[in-house]
């Protein structure tokens, strides 16, 4: 066996922290001007839980306060229904339709009786086309996405709203369909965005999307009380461009679910 002597173990971890603090970290936040000839539009993307937060207090009244208060042109939520916690019975697609003045579209991974549960896709702005993906993989809990086009000043942009899975190898997969139709009309203006389960900087899976992408807004927003985790994450390509984002903390959005909402400034030519 070998042993190494105390002064070098401290040379060696010194060595070490040096390294990691060379290592650029990705930023929580970005504020940047509108390129010119370029027009902006706000998204955000936010796993609701539910409605229910930290305090297990199911509160779909204070979900659509936050989205309100956010006062984005669209927003994709993940974890939208009744799952085992809430209440069941409850239209919560419909409910943050009424109560935040936006257009709701749903697009439901599982169904019930008592309630849907899965992605909305919320926006004031025109939409030309929705379709929802099956991305369930295996025997693993139903996961899917919304695939929609929007029209920004007249300009059509592709939205992309997902909730991918627990394991790698299924993410894998996951990530690999929706790079697939981002790839059929590369020329189209395209934001992906959701929570993406991943939380690893070396992920493969993260470098696939980095590669397919222009840019991405990935700021730490979990766990809700002490954010660590780069889990929700906004992706564009085809021409778009992310001059501002930022993970929204506020003493509602800490408490309302146990991610807190990534909020992003967009360019479109």
């Amino acid at each position: 066996m070998i042993r190494f002597s105390r002064e070098r173990v401290q040379r060696i971890a010194a060595a070490l922290r040096a390294a990691r603090a060379r290592r650029p970290r990705p930023a929580d936040r970005r504020s940047s001007p509108i390129p010119d000839g370029m027009t902006a539009f706000s998204v955000a993307t936010w796993n609701i839980h539910s409605c229910v937060g930290l305090d297990a207090r199911f509160a779909p009244d204070r979900i659509a306060q936050v989205i309100r208060d956010l006062d984005v042109d669209l927003i994709g939520l993940q974890e939208v229904g009744w799952h085992h916690r809430g209440e069941s019975g409850l239209d919560q697609f419909d409910f943050l339709e009424r109560h935040t003045g936006m257009k709701a579209y749903a697009g439901p991974t599982k169904h019930n009786e008592r309630a849907h549960y899965g992605n909305c896709l919320l926006t004031r702005l025109p939409v030309r086309s929705m379709d929802t993906m099956d991305l369930s993989v295996g025997k693993r809990e139903p996961r899917g996405a919304i695939d929609a086009v929007v029209e920004v000043e007249g300009r059509p942009v592709r939205v992309i709203v997902a909730h991918l899975g627990l394991d790698p190898w299924e993410r894998a997969k996951q990530v690999g369909d929706i790079l697939s139709r981002v790839l059929d009309q590369p020329e189209l203006p395209t934001l992906f965005m959701g929570d993406l389960n991943e939380w690893t900087p070396s992920s493969p899976r993260l470098r696939h999307l980095a590669a397919s992408f222009s840019d991405v807004a990935n700021p730490r927003s979990f766990h809700a009380r002490m954010p660590t985790l780069r889990l929700d994450r906004i992706y564009v390509t085809g021409g778009l461009q992310i001059p501002a984002f930022e993970v929204v903390r506020s003493i509602l959005t800490r408490r309302a679910s146990d991610h807190l909402p990534v909020r992003a400034v967009l360019a479109v030519p």
